[in-house]
C-alpha cells in the first residue's frame, strides 16, 4: 500500500496541475506541477504518505526514461552531421562552464573547491524538456534550438562525471586532472559503446520479431518500456554512463522508424504514443517531487536567521547570473570555422547568444543530482552543508524557469501557425457536409442514413465547432417551414390523396392545440411514459387480436374527444374530417370482430400500411424541398454548422415515422463510404491549394483515424 499511497497523490496532482495549465496556458506546466508538489508537501495528511525516492532509483526508473524518448526524437544523421558541435557543447562549453563556477564559488563565496566543483556539477546540465515548457508558443531559430536540444542530450554525463569526481575529490582530498579526463573519457566513451550495441541489438529483435510475425502487441510495448530501464542498469553496473548509454540507445532507435513504420503501423502509432504520455507523466512527477523537496529543505532552514537562507538564494541567484554570462560569451565568440558555426546566425549572434544563454534551461537531471550527494562522506562525518547545496541548486532551477519566461518573448516572435482556428473550423465542417451530402445521394433505408449523418455529427467533437441550441433550434424551424410549405402547395395543387391531405391538417391542428394548451402537453408526455412503462413490462411478443384491439380502443378515445369537442363548440372543417374518418375506420374494424377474428392480421396488416403510404407520401412531396433548401443554404454565405445541423434534422425527419431493421454492415459500409468522402474533399483541397499542408495533415489524421475505428468495430462484431 506504500507505493498506492505515494503515487496516487502525485498522479492526482499531475492531472490537476495538467488542467490548470490548459486553462491558463500563459504559465507553464512545470510551474502547476511545482506549485501542486508544494501544496501536497503542505496537507498534514498527504505529507507522511508521500515518501522520497531514492537517487539511485529516480535515475533509472525516471531519467533514464526520459533522456531515451529525448534520444528517439533524434535523427542519427542529425548527431553524425553535428559529432563535432556536440563534442563542443556537451564537452568543452560544459566543462569550462564547471570551471568557471567552481572559481567563482571558491573566490567570491569563500568555499572550498571540492564543496564548489560539486555544486558547479550539479548546476551544469541542462533539460530539454523544461526548455519546451518556457519556449512553447515562440519561434526559435532553428539552428540555436537545435544547439540546445543536442546539449541536453549530452551534458549530463558531464555532470554526472565531474560530480563524481568533486565527490572522491572530498573523500580523499586529492584530485587529478589527468585521471579525471581519463575517467570521463571511459564513462563517456563506454556509455556510448554500450547505448549503440545495445540499440542495434533491439533493432535487430524488433525487426525479426516482427518479421516472423511474433506481433504480439502486449510483448513489444513491455520491450519498448523496459529496455532504457536494463540498459541503464546495464551500463551503470559496467561502471560506464547510463546516462549516455539511454540517449545514444535511444537515437539508433530513432532509425528504426525508417525500417518497420509499415511493418507494423499500429504498433508504431500505440508507439508513439505511450511516449509522450509516459514522457509527459515522468516530467510531471520530477516537478512535483522538487516542490515537495522545496518544502522540505526550507523546514530545514525554518528556524534559521531569515539572512542565512535569503543569503543561499542569492548565492543561487549570482550563481544562474554568471552562468548566463558565461553561455553568452562563449556562443558570442562563435566564428565562422567553428563547429557551431551552422547553428549560429552569424547577422542575430547576440541574439542568438542570449537565447543561447536562457536557454539553459535546468531540471530533472540537476535535481536527481542534487538528491544523489551523499548523507556522510566515507569517514563518516556528515555532508557539509548538503542541505544548502540542495536549496541552491532549487533557486537555479526555479530561476531558469522563470527567467526566459519575461526575457525570450522580447527577443523571439511568436510561432505563426500554419492554419488559424477559424480556417481550421470552416475546413473541418465543410469536410463533414461533404460525407453528409454523399450519404443523402445514397439509395438505402432512412434508418441507416439518420444513424450515419448522426455518427458524422459526431465528428464535430467537444470544441468551438460543436452545434449550439439556438443553431439546433433554427434548423428544426426551417426545415419544419420548408416541409409545410411543401405539402400545402401539394394540397392547393390536388397532388395529394385523401389520406394523406385529412392525416397532415389532422396532425398540424394537433400540434397547434398541443402546444397552445399546457394541459394537453402534460397528456402527451404523460402518454408517451405510459407507452415506455408497458413495452418495458410487457416483454412477450403482442399477438394480432390484442394489436388490433388496442388500435380499436386508440379510434374509440379519439372519437369520443372529438364528440366532447362537438358537445361544446361546433368543430372546425380538420376536426369534422377526422371524426369521420375514425367512424369509418370503427365499422371496418366492427365487421373484423364479428367475423371472430378470422383475419386480424389482415386488418391490422391493412392499417399499418395505410399509415406508411401516408407518410410515404409526405416525405416523396418534402424531401425534394428540404434537399433544394439545404443546397441554397450551402451554396450562400450561411454558416457551415447551420448546413450541418440542417442535414442532421432532415435525416430525423425522414426516419421519424419509420421502424425500420438497420443492417449493421450496410450502416459501416455507409459509413466508410462518407469517411472516403470526406477524404476525398482533402483531396481535393490539396490538389487546388486551399488547404495549408499542416491542416491537411491534421483533417487527414481525423479522418483515418475514424476509418481505423470503424474497420476495427466491424471486425469485433
Amino acid at each position: 500500500m506504500t507505493i498506492f499511497y505515494t503515487l496516487v497523490p502525485m498522479i492526482l496532482t499531475i492531472i490537476i496541475a495538467n488542467l490548470l495549465s490548459q486553462a491558463m496556458p500563459r504559465v507553464p506546466k512545470a510551474f502547476w506541477q511545482i506549485l501542486g508538489g508544494i501544496i501536497l508537501a503542505m496537507i498534514p495528511v498527504l505529507r507522511h504518505s508521500v515518501v522520497e525516492l531514492d537517487p539511485e532509483w529516480f535515475m533509472m526508473l525516471i531519467i533514464a526514461p526520459l533522456l531515451f524518448y529525448e534520444g528517439q526524437r533524434t535523427d542519427v544523421r542529425l548527431v553524425s552531421k553535428n559529432f563535432r558541435a556536440i563534442i563542443s557543447l556537451a564537452g568543452i562549453i560544459a566543462v569550462m562552464t564547471v570551471v568557471v563556477l567552481m572559481l567563482f564559488g571558491h573566490w567570491a563565496i569563500g568555499w572550498a573547491l571540492p564543496m564548489a566543483l560539486a555544486l558547479a556539477a550539479i548546476v551544469t546540465p541542462t533539460d530539454a524538456t523544461a526548455l519546451e515548457s518556457v519556449t512553447e508558443g515562440l519561434a526559435v531559430p532553428k539552428g540555436i534550438g537545435r544547439a540546445l536540444n543536442l546539449e541536453s542530450l549530452f551534458n549530463d554525463a558531464t555532470g554526472l562525471v565531474v560530480l563524481e569526481l568533486a565527490l572522491l575529490w572530498m573523500n580523499t582530498g586529492t584530485f587529478s586532472f589527468v585521471h579525471g579526463f581519463e575517467e570521463f573519457l571511459v564513462v563517456a566513451g563506454g556509455g556510448a559503446i554500450v547505448g549503440a550495441l545495445a540499440g542495434v541489438v533491439l533493432l535487430y529483435i524488433r525487426q525479426h520479431l516482427l518479421r516472423a510475425q511474433f506481433d504480439d502487441t502486449v510483448a513489444h510495448v513491455m520491450i519498448y518500456l523496459l529496455s532504457p530501464i536494463l540498459v541503464y542498469g546495464l551500463a551503470e553496473h559496467t561502471g560506464v554512463s547510463g546516462i549516455i548509454a539511454v540517449v545514444v540507445m535511444g537515437i539508433i532507435s530513432n532509425e528504426e522508424k525508417h525500417h518497420t513504420q509499415f511493418m507494423s503501423s499500429q504498433l508504431n502509432n500505440l508507439n508513439n504514443q505511450l511516449t509522450t504520455i509516459v514522457s509527459q507523466l515522468l516530467n510531471g512527477l520530477v516537478f512535483v517531487l522538487l516542490g515537495l523537496s522545496l518544502v522540505r529543505v526550507f523546514r530545514t532552514y525554518l528556524h534559521e536567521p531569515i539572512v542565512t537562507w535569503l543569503g543561499y538564494i542569492g548565492i543561487g541567484l549570482a550563481i544562474y547570473a554568471v552562468m548566463t554570462a558565461f553561455r553568452h560569451i562563449m556562443i558570442e565568440r562563435v566564428d565562422r570555422d567553428s563547429p557551431m558555426a551552422s547553428m549560429v546566425d552569424q547577422a542575430h549572434k547576440n541574439r542568438d547568444a542570449w537565447i543561447f544563454a536562457l536557454g539553459g534551461v535546468h531540471g530533472t537531471v540537476t535535481m536527481a543530482m542534487a538528491f544523489s550527494l551523499p548523507l556522510t562522506l566515507t569517514n563518516g562525518q556528515a555532508f557539509p552543508h548538503r542541505d544548502m547545496l540542495l536549496l541552491i541548486a532549487a533557486t537555479v532551477i526555479i530561476v531558469s524557469l522563470v527567467a526566459p519566461l519575461f526575457i525570450l518573448p522580447r527577443l523571439l516572435p511568436k510561432v505563426q501557425a500554419d492554419y488559424d482556428m477559424t480556417e481550421y473550423s470552416q475546413a473541418h465542417i465543410a469536410m463533414i457536409n461533404a460525407g453528409m451530402a454523399y450519404v443523402e445521394t445514397l439509395n438505402v433505408s432512412n434508418s441507416v442514413k439518420r444513424n450515419v449523418i448522426g455518427q458524422l455529427q459526431d465528428q464535430l467533437g467537444y470544441g468551438a465547432d460543436q452545434l449550439d441550441r439556438v443553431l439546433w433550434q433554427r434548423a428544426q424551424t426551417d426545415i419544419q417551414r420548408v416541409t409545410d410549405d411543401a405539402v400545402d402547395a401539394a394540397i392547393d395543387a390536388g397532388l395529394v390523396s385523401q389520406a394523406t391531405m385529412v392525416y397532415y391538417r389532422r396532425v398540424k391542428a394537433n400540434a397547434d392545440a398541443r402546444w397552445a394548451r399546457g394541459t394537453n402537453n402534460v397528456r402527451m408526455w404523460f402518454r408517451i411514459l405510459e407507452g415506455v412503462v408497458l413495452r418495458l413490462v410487457n416483454t412477450r411478443q403482442i399477438k394480432p387480436e390484442e394489436r388490433m384491439h388496442k388500435i380499436a380502443v386508440k379510434m374509440q378515445r379519439r372519437v369520443d374527444r372529438l364528440q366532447r369537442k362537438a358537445a361544446r363548440r361546433t368543430l372546425t372543417e380538420h376536426e369534422q374530417h377526422d371524426l369521420e374518418q375514425t367512424l369509418r375506420m370503427q365499422k371496418k374494424f366492427a365487421a373484423v370482430k364479428q367475423m371472430n377474428y378470422r383475419s386480424p392480421e389482415d386488418a391490422v396488416a391493412k392499417y399499418q400500411s395505410s399509415r406508411e403510404l401516408v407518410f410515404t407520401e409526405i416525405a416523396e412531396i418534402s424531401e425534394p424541398a428540404v434537399t433544394e433548401f439545404i443546397a441554397q443554404a450551402e451554396s450562400s454565405d450561411e454558416d457551415p454548422c447551420y448546413v450541418v445541423a440542417l442535414r442532421d434534422v432532415a435525416a430525423q425527419e425522414r426516419d421519424r415515422f419509420h421502424d425500420q431493421q438497420v443492417s449493421t454492415d450496410e450502416e459501416q459500409a455507409v459509413l466508410l463510404g462518407a469517411l472516403g468522402a470526406e477524404l476525398t474533399y482533402v483531396q481535393d483541397g490539396r490538389q487546388n491549394d486551399r488547404f495549408s499542408a499542416a491542416l491537411i495533415n491534421e483533417l487527414y489524421n481525423e479522418v483515418t483515424s475514424a476509418q481505423a475505428l470503424v474497420l476495427a468495430t466491424d471486425s469485433e462484431e
